[in-house]
């Protein structure tokens, strides 16, 4: 491509390893490489994903012109160094090793890639790489914009001033005084102890009171006169010198809370709803922060909008703070992937936006792999699955979307495999498992037969966007599952299966421009029932999303779903 600006966007060496392509300023592709090499929140290099990307693109590795990476290692430096400096760590930990290999990450791809002599690399500060993920596809000319998540670049909060194209990062709160570290603290407490767990914590909170939030204040903060966030850090082993985070091929997190903590929780601990009260407290004191940080934005006056990022934007929970129509901001965005993988795309635009280049594409999730009816009928005959599955193609949309709607209405749970796989850690519906919000059963069905997974897990509506505010309250547009929403009192028994202990639901808002297949089937499903929802989860089984038709049959067979549509082939186990 002649004279193109073809940007290699990557997240590496950093939790949920991913890489993008941004060709002209236009988002082409993105995929996480967890989803190829099937090695959940993958951080070591993301070359399967790379080499997908500029599969889906059609270009070959000398094309690429820029590389834009979601780190800058020698940001921060004044930090950093007394930080060092203070714990006399740097020359043991691993902080060391992480901080050399992104500092040498260019010969890292000079050795994995045929790349053109002429590429240029571009070190992204991390936060600023988040933000630019929201600040760009929102939209808007002027916003605030705010990054919270555990640490990167050695900060753990990023305030911005976002306009005319252009982000300013105005304020930092710095490592170790985190809240995305304290609430994984708080899950590796709980006794979930992989890496993204934090999401249990929220389902989990639901079923308790927040009867120890002055205790967990007290002893785990300190009360700071700036009125920012500040660790006690007694309780923490995080900012220690023998303190492991190895971001490799196998990602290793050491234990961040230390003795202390189970010494001043010893004799609550003993109460048989200490788990769910703990965790509704621990969430309670991120929305006391995350209000206060939000305040902080609003005392300065300078926009109605807002975009969020970060790994902490994953918290939906406390996101209703933001998006109820209480709030301040006339206007809140919040990307499909506000995580670590999203900053891979983030930084691609931030060298996208500084080119002058017109940034397009950048809201739609749809951005993976697909797959072409020859080749998925050549899997289904394979003998590895021939004898396994029995199978149809219905090549009328509508009648195709009537089938499976009726099959859900009466009680199926189905795989729903369509089009190009959404990027982010949410499935949106082309990537999904479909189930009937009306059955109160189905929560249980889902989480011990399909899912395997706590019975408090929590399951998402899928609502068709013009009805969203006859069954929830707010009219916060949510097309990547970014907030709870209250289930309107008379629409509760309706859909039991969507709504949670508290009466919230993490809502998709789904319409016919995103996702016109997935807006059908919901519609065919609304004729039958009069319900315009359905239940949508992720479509994996303690493992990352299925990426290949293979893996969907895969996983039909260990699980007890009832059927599996790719693209428009209806395929059943056989008895």
């Amino acid at each position: 491509m002649i004279n193109s600006k073809i940007i290699l966007g990557v997240n590496t060496f950093h939790a949920d390893s991913s890489a993008c392509l941004v060709i002209n300023g236009k988002l082409i592709a993105a995929i996480e490489e967890e989803r190829l090499n099937r090695i959940k929140h993958y951080a070591g290099f993301p070359i399967n994903a790379i080499k997908e990307c500029l599969s889906i693109s059609k270009l070959k590795e000398s094309d690429i012109t820029d590389i834009a990476l979601n780190t800058k290692p020698f940001s921060n430096l004044i930090p950093k160094t007394f930080h060092y400096l203070k714990n006399l760590s740097f020359k043991e930990s691993t902080s060391k090793k992480n901080f050399l290999r992104k500092k040498n990450i260019d010969r890292v791809f000079n050795e994995k890639l045929n790349l053109n002599k002429k590429v240029k690399f571009h070190y992204i500060e991390h936060h600023l790489a988040h933000i630019s993920s929201a600040f760009y596809p929102s939209g808007f000319q002027k916003a605030y914009g705010l990054s919270i998540d555990g640490s990167g670049d050695f900060v753990t909060v990023a305030l911005a001033k976002c306009e005319n194209n252009k982000i300013l990062i105005k304020d930092k709160i710095f490592f170790p005084n985190s809240l995305g570290i304290f609430y994984h603290a708080m899950t590796q407490f709980l006794g979930f102890k992989n890496y993204g767990d934090e999401y249990k914590i929220m389902g989990l909170a639901a079923y308790g009171k927040p009867i120890f939030y002055n205790k967990i204040l007290n002893n785990l903060f300190i009360n700071d006169r700036k009125n920012t966030i500040k660790l006690n850090l007694h309780y923490f082993n995080h900012h220690k010198k023998n303190f492991k985070y190895i971001a490799d091929e196998n990602l290793l997190i050491d234990q961040i809370y230390n003795l202390k903590l189970i010494e001043l929780f010893k004799r609550d601990m003993t109460d048989e709803n200490f788990r769910e009260n703990f965790a509704c407290s621990v969430q309670n004191i991120y929305e006391h922060f995350f209000k206060k940080i939000i305040d902080n934005l609003k005392r300065k006056n300078f926009s109605k909008n807002l975009v969020f990022s970060g790994g902490c934007a994953l918290n939906s929970s406390a996101n209703k703070m933001i998006t109820s129509n209480n709030n301040n901001f006339e206007k809140v965005f919040i990307n499909y992937a506000p995580g670590d993988n999203g900053g891979a795309i983030g930084a691609a635009f931030v060298v996208a936006a500084k080119a002058n280049l017109k940034i397009e594409g950048s809201r739609n999730p749809y951005v993976g792999s697909k797959y072409e009816d020859k080749y998925i009928k050549k899997v289904l005959e394979n003998n590895i699955y021939k004898d396994k599955f029995n199978y149809s193609f219905e090549p009328n949309e509508k009648k195709l979307n009537q089938i499976i709607a009726k099959n859900i209405s009466e009680g199926k749970v189905v795989g729903w495999f369509q089009g190009r796989m959404e990027f982010g850690p949410r499935a949106l519906g082309n990537r999904s498992i479909l189930a009937d919000p009306r059955n109160p059963e189905m929560k249980t069905i889902i989480n011990k037969k399909i899912k395997r997974r706590e019975s408090f897990r929590p399951f998402a509506p899928s609502v068709l966007q013009e009805y969203q505010t006859q069954w929830f309250e707010g009219n916060f547009n949510s097309p990547y599952m970014s907030s709870l929403a209250i289930v309107k009192k008379e629409q509760r028994n309706l859909i039991p299966a969507v709504t949670h202990f508290d009466n919230t639901s993490r809502l998709q808002t789904v319409n016919q421009i995103d996702n016109l297949k997935f807006a059908n089937l919901i519609y065919e499903f609304y004729k039958i029932t009069g319900v315009p929802i359905l239940l949508n989860t992720s479509f994996n089984e303690n493992e990352p999303i299925v990426e290949k038709p293979e893996e969907a049959l895969e996983c039909i067979l260990r699980t007890d779903m009832d059927l599996l549509v790719i693209n428009n082939f209806i395929i059943e186990k056989k008895n």
